[in-house]
């Protein structure tokens, strides 16, 4: 939450903004998570693959 409002702060400004490092992204973007073992329990899917936890995000995040 910080990083957006880091963002939205940026814009307001009138300040250009640039997409984040690797680093940044490996550690925030649920979708380069879905094999991380608190993402997987936060699901409720604790031992599946990670490929099912992906889409599993990805379903939750276009009903949203």
């Amino acid at each position: 939450l910080d990083r957006a409002k880091a963002i939205s702060d940026a814009r307001a400004r009138g300040d250009d903004t640039m997409g984040p490092t690797l680093a940044v992204e490996m550690a925030t973007n649920p979708f380069l998570r879905a094999g991380r073992p608190e993402v997987k329990a936060g699901l409720g899917m604790e031992g599946a693959p990670d490929w099912q936890v992906f889409a599993e995000i990805r379903k939750r995040k276009d009903a949203f």
